[in-house]
């Protein structure tokens, strides 16, 4: 590959911007005229021209939590992630488009496909595998053209569902299983029915504030016998319970109107009895329905439980715990719609019978474990359709053997990291799916495929990634279980230089020497690489990378001691540390003093050194506004102005989705909320590393930007659907805007210095900070009429020959456009005709290329392909002067 970089030093100096009807001098703005001075205010409309590129990683997909297809037609697929949204294939999985992006969440729980009409579709939204790192749901939709478009149906407040079932009979009436609020009590929950399409609805089986449906099923030939799994849990920061008095399994004969809880103990017809029962599962048998399957989280010896007369007495039939290993996040049964005695259960493994549930084999070998769905093509039994948190699996052959279909953008971010390699890579951690390294972009004319990840390490749940900034090879990352290591990727020798190491999983943090978060805050010092911090309760600190380490703080935390037992039960204790609490969650260390240290915990303390550590100062209580013992999700320290930071909270594990974003100028002595214009909890919040009005947050339902200190928000989703946005950062090279999605991965928004200059411009005029570096002053009142904002230096290359026997079933991320990208602004309230031309010159004057670009309010961007007039486009690139900018930036 040949690469020149001649052109990263001239080319912001030679560009002219005029209207398409005028031919300026030699100008990159216009003076703004007769707009007057004062605050610019930034619409999002105004943003418009800018996009952002989705780079993957796709190759391991990410949970899915429910599956559909249409009986004997194999070409249309429907997968329903836990937090990437409704994928659709008209083709068989070849290719699949997601059908979801207009709805408020990403968020999909539960999907029914008609059998006899396959345009008719119900989505269920948030997630019912009720884990800590779930999403939340808005309600429930109704497509009736194959999902092309939605109707909201209400039930806004169930938060998520289970399961949506079809009448066999009559497709007006449709029974929705809502769990309810996972964090706290609320009453929109429970089974609800619909007998005119889901236009209005009934909550016929509900229990208690905390007990939602965690299932449904329909005796397909007498459709007034229906079965429901109800389930009592309620979810805290510290502690999960899973089972209570609501939880049970019931029949109605009636339709839904009537109920009997079957589970009570004084029926005595061999289901278990007891006081405390937790989730169940429920499944009929289509052919012969007097088979029916419950899978029953219980005190009591068993697991599986089946009746063969219709629901009215049981028998326990499997007691083998791996068939349902974690109750709370899975508990499904599927019959076989063909066999009465082959049963699926799905679980960590996937097992089947073929006995009526008297013994099972697991049939899941090859596949990613954590099993969510199951769909059986009831004209093609052996055809089956499943959904685990590795993604979407189809199987021919009755579970023997399964081909993957990783051609979906479902990977689940945590947090992410960039290189100065180049191009840079993007690294982060993921829910179930380790560490990983890929490139933002590469120099060819195919994009990012799934080769170009490199996998770190095989660790489960991956969290923090941070690469030296002196040699991208050295990287340090860590996973849920508090562990942190260092890697050199040249020779792929890891070193373990965990501060202390963690006890065994099983028991509470109370046991633990030191306690760590399962999302422990790895942080590199801004001014020396060789400085990392690590959070547990105290504040752990190495100046060798991670040879030798010292604790500069005391516990940070409340240490409340009640919050740190064991976090499961009452009856399936499940202490993975996923509850671990009284822990240190974010930290920063100052780039202007490094003895200014900033921490956040998950109890609601803000901690601040000015001495490097030696003593500490919490100022949460100075935060006004700020809900008690808070999630301090992200805490940064401004680096423009000594004692400014942020802290965003997300107190979404108390049941509170509110926006939560302060701004301290002094050290923490006071606050000031910053808010307004957000929506749904915010995960992260930063500065931009040039213009330190601008500011970025990253919420539950979509990124967003401010250009005046935070006083107001703008939405930056710029066409993205409501991803949920873990973490960000600006590249300090490329000037590129990265962001961690925990629905599609990352996303990339090329050269944020038309944002820059808007922020600088919006200071200029409210008298605020301005100038900062690598922005230019804002002239007069601010922007021109017309301007261009200088382009981030290119590399020009000849791209890799070209890769044309992959197929379609692939997902490859594009790569920025190839050539300059060129953005500039266009006065809302001046309009300079349809179209603006660029003339490109040589150091003498001499014109190398005219462009024409859209004159839209606002800004608007296009691309040179840095060829002259008489030059040969590069083959695959677009032969005309220009090209607006699509997907690129």
């Amino acid at each position: 590959m040949r690469r020149n970089r001649a052109a990263r030093t001239v080319l912001s100096a030679l560009l002219v911007l005029a209207p398409a009807q005028h031919r300026a001098g030699a100008q990159t703005r216009m003076p703004a005229g007769d707009r007057g001075p004062g605050p610019f205010v930034v619409e999002e409309t105004l943003l418009s021209g800018l996009s952002w590129r989705e780079i993957g990683p796709a190759m391991f997909a990410g949970r899915v939590a429910d599956v559909a297809g249409v009986p004997g037609n194999r070409n249309i697929l429907y997968v329903a992630a836990a937090s990437s949204g409704l994928f659709k294939s008209t083709n068989g999985g070849i290719t699949f488009e997601p059908v979801f992006e207009d709805g408020g969440t990403l968020s999909i729980g539960a999907i029914a496909v008609h059998p006899d009409d396959p345009d008719l579709v119900y989505v269920g939204t948030g997630e019912g595998a009720v884990r800590n790192s779930i999403s939340v749901g808005d309600g429930l939709y109704r497509s009736t053209d194959g999902g092309a478009t939605w109707a909201h149906l209400g039930l806004t407040d169930t938060e998520r569902f289970s399961r949506i079932v079809f009448h066999p009979e009559n497709p007006e009436i449709v029974f929705a299983a809502a769990m309810g609020h996972a964090w706290g009590p609320n009453k929109e929950r429970g089974l609800f029915r619909s007998r005119d399409g889901g236009d209005s609805w009934e909550n016929v089986l509900y229990v208690n504030e905390t007990t939602g449906a965690s299932d449904v099923a329909i005796d397909p030939l007498n459709p007034d016998i229906v079965y429901a799994g109800m389930y009592d849990y309620l979810r805290r920061p510290w502690h999960f319970r899973s089972g209570g008095p609501g939880s049970g399994l019931f029949r109605s004969t009636d339709g839904g109107t009537n109920w009997i809880r079957l589970t009570d103990p004084t029926l005595a017809n061999g289901l278990p009895g007891t006081d405390v029962i937790g989730r169940v599962g429920v499944s009929v048998h289509a052919a012969d329905p007097n088979r029916v399957y419950a899978l029953i989280e219980s005190r009591e010896e068993g697991e599986l439980w089946r009746s063969d007369d219709r629901g009215i007495t049981w028998r326990m039939v499997s007691a083998e715990r791996r068939l349902n290993n974690r109750p709370f996040y899975y508990t499904q049964v599927r019959a076989d719609p063909v066999d009465p005695d082959r049963v699926y259960t799905l679980a960590g493994q996937f097992s089947v019978s073929t006995d009526g549930g008297l013994t099972f084999v697991g049939h899941g070998g090859s596949m990613f474990g954590d099993h969510h769905a199951l769909w059986i093509d009831p004209t093609d039994p052996a055809r089956l359709l499943s959904g685990t948190d590795g993604g979407f699996w189809i199987s021919n052959d009755f579970a023997e053997n399964w081909d993957f279909l990783n051609n979906m953008p479902m990977a689940q971010a945590y947090h992410l990291g960039l290189d100065m390699a180049e191009p840079y890579n993007v690294l982060g951690g993921f829910q179930d799916h380790e560490i990983w390294r890929g490139p933002n972009e590469k120099w060819n004319r195919v994009g990012v495929r799934e080769g170009d990840w490199v996998r770190l390490r095989y660790m489960a749940d991956g969290m923090y990634t941070i690469a030296d900034p002196r040699d991208p090879e050295i990287i340090y990352y860590n996973g849920h279980f508090g562990d942190i290591t260092r890697i050199d990727m040249r020779t792929r020798e890891e070193r373990y230089i965990q501060p202390y190491p963690p006890g065994p999983a099983g028991g509470g943090a109370e046991l633990e020497e030191y306690r760590f978060n399962w999302n422990s805050p790895i942080h590199m010092s801004p001014s020396d690489p060789d400085v990392i911090y690590y959070g547990g309760n105290v504040l752990f600190r190495t100046r060798d990378r991670g040879e030798n380490w010292d604790i500069i703080s005391p516990d940070l935390t409340t240490d409340d001691p009640e919050k740190q037992r064991l976090s499961g039960g009452p009856i399936s204790p499940d202490n993975t540390r996923a509850e671990y609490h009284s822990t240190i969650l974010s930290i920063s260390e100052s780039a202007l003093d490094p003895d200014v240290i900033w921490v956040g915990t998950d109890d609601g303390n803000v901690q601040v050194t000015s001495d490097g550590g030696g003593t500490w100062k919490n100022v949460a209580p100075n935060i006004g506004g700020a809900p008690a013992n808070s999630w301090v999700a992200s805490i940064q320290a401004s680096r423009a102005v000594p004692g400014r930071a942020y802290v965003a909270i997300d107190q979404h594990r108390m049941d509170d989705f509110g926006s939560y974003v302060f701004v301290t100028d002094d050290f923490g002595a006071n606050w000031r909320r910053i808010s307004d214009g957000l929506r749904s909890y915010v995960h992260v919040v930063d500065e931009d590393l040039r213009s330190p009005n601008l500011l970025y947050a990253g919420t539950e339902l979509g990124v967003f930007a401010s250009f005046d200190g935070g006083s107001r928000w703008v939405d930056l989703r710029l066409g993205l659907p409501p991803v949920a946005v873990r973490d960000l950062e600006v590249h300090p090279r490329d000037n590129d805007l990265v962001i961690a999605t925990h629905s599609r991965g990352f996303h990339v928004l090329d050269d944020v210095t038309a944002l820059q200059r808007l922020a600088a411009a919006g200071a200029e005029g409210a008298g605020g900070v301005s100038g900062a570096e690598g922005v230019p002053e804002a002239e007069g009142d601010g922007l021109g009429r017309l301007e261009l904002f200088d382009p981030m230096p290119v590399v020009r290359y000849t791209p890799a020959a070209d890769v044309s026997t992959l197929g379609n079933r692939v997902w490859l991320a594009p790569n920025q456009p190839y050539g300059a990208l060129l953005t500039y602004w266009v006065d809302p309230e001046w309009q300079p005709g349809a179209r603006v031309r660029v003339d490109v010159t040589d150091e003498h004057g001499r014109l190398v290329r005219s462009l024409t670009g859209p004159a839209e309010p606002g800004l608007n961007r296009l691309v040179w392909n840095l060829g002259e007039r008489s030059a040969c486009v590069p083959e695959g690139e677009d032969a005309r002067p220009a090209a607006v900018a699509g997907g690129g930036g």
